[in-house]
């Protein structure tokens, strides 16, 4: 916050929103074919008063996130830039609170430690990042706790809306592992619903925009400039960083994507066995979809934020009589949180480097840890004589 209110007023024209301010004001005006052209773009920027040296942000969203953003670029971009940062961390905030509403708790469970859970998933570099960067991420962090507050109301078609909607706006490489995990769960709902809300996120784009925008997008997103690979911070950015850009790095990432969205496909079928599982389940997928994401920057980990709040709250409901006493957080408790935190410093190691070598990225190494957490819970609970196979329980969500 101290940093966010120290930016001056031509730096914050150079933030990340200003790619999309640029592309809102480019539709506003009636130039939507402008709004990947780089040349178009860096007039609008001089014309709002960034620096000189500091006009090339792109536009890396879908054509819909233009339209969306459109009435924030009736400010001055200062002044856009600092609501759109605003409305980004209130969106994270709600997401927090609607997981944390609907998380399984012990009855017992005070108020008071469901808002330290809530206090400890915002208060992470990511949130710093997306705040003072004034990403999307908030859009979509939203939507990952809708769905899944929708899937515990046994809600799937809205869930996946939810998730399809809010992922086709702003960041849609972030839900490969979701997307496999309701093919696991052969929740054929879900996925009627995610195609859906992306279906109506590109009707958005192709009436306010046009085809031609859509191509724009992609010919954007692919441009090896916007997306370093060895600033990366998901599985291609560890072998970029590792080994090099290069083509083997290149199919080394692209086989751990697949493996990780497997994985994630797996940890829904288990789910659609038993019930019981669905949290640690879904955060673990959620995990997966950062790991397999081809872009993957210290910002976009604040997708991780509801999946902390249910974990948590999954692991307390474990062993209710000790979760209402001061046996917890207990020892698995203590090691998630010690994760989260060991993300965060992750994060702030690896912000801004483009070296290769030992030890490549460290977000993805503890990414891969968490993943290999929920993973581990999930197999052990699933164990022969610790199920019975085919478990299924009276109600949709119970605690176990």
């Amino acid at each position: 916050m101290q940093v966010w209110t120290a930016i001056p007023p031509d730096a914050s024209r150079t933030s990340d929103f200003a790619g999309t301010y640029a592309a809102a004001t480019e539709w506003r005006t009636g130039h939507s074919a402008d709004m990947y052209n780089e040349g178009a773009e860096q007039q609008v920027l001089a014309a709002s008063g960034a620096p000189v040296n500091h006009l090339n942000i792109p536009f890396e969203n879908p054509p819909a996130a233009a339209v969306i953003a459109s009435p924030v670029s009736l400010l001055d971009a200062a002044s856009a830039y600092r609501l759109w940062s605003l409305l980004q961390l209130l969106l994270l905030v709600a997401a927090v609170a609607v997981a944390v509403r609907v998380a399984p708790w012990p009855r017992a469970t005070s108020p008071l430690v469901k808002v330290t859970v809530a206090g400890v998933a915002i208060a992470s570099f990511a949130t710093g990042l997306l705040f003072i960067e004034a990403q999307w991420d908030g859009v979509l962090v939203l939507g990952v706790a809708l769905a899944y507050a929708c899937w515990r109301a046994d809600r799937a078609a809205i869930a996946g809306f939810a998730i399809g909607f809010t992922a086709a706006i702003g960041k849609p490489h972030l839900v490969i592992g979701i997307a496999a995990f309701m093919l696991g769960r052969r929740d054929w709902r879900a996925l009627a619903g995610a195609a859906s809300g992306a279906m109506a996120t590109l009707l958005i784009g192709l009436a306010a925009a046009g085809p031609l925008a859509f191509e724009s997008f992609v010919a954007a997103l692919l441009k090896p400039s916007n997306s370093p690979l060895a600033q990366m911070q998901g599985m291609s950015g560890l072998f970029s960083s590792l080994m090099g850009v290069n083509g083997f790095s290149y199919m080394l990432g692209l086989g751990a994507t697949f493996i990780a969205a497997l994985v994630a496909a797996w940890l829904g079928a288990v789910s659609a066995r038993d019930r019981r599982l669905f949290e640690p389940a879904l955060a673990g997928a959620v995990v997966l979809s950062l790991l397999a994401a081809p872009h993957l920057l210290g910002h976009d980990l604040t997708l991780l934020a509801p999946p902390l709040v249910f974990g948590l709250a999954w692991l307390a409901a474990r062993t209710p009589a000790r979760a209402a006493t001061a046996g917890w957080p207990d020892r698995d408790a203590l090691l998630l949180i010690t994760g989260w935190i060991a993300l965060s410093f992750a994060t702030m190691y690896d912000l801004g480097k483009n070296t290769s070598g030992l030890p490549g990225r460290l977000t993805p190494w503890v990414l891969l840890s968490l993943a290999a957490a929920c993973t581990v819970t999930v197999a052990a609970a699933v164990r022969p004589g610790r199920l019975s196979r085919g478990a299924r329980i009276a109600r949709p969500f119970e605690s176990a």
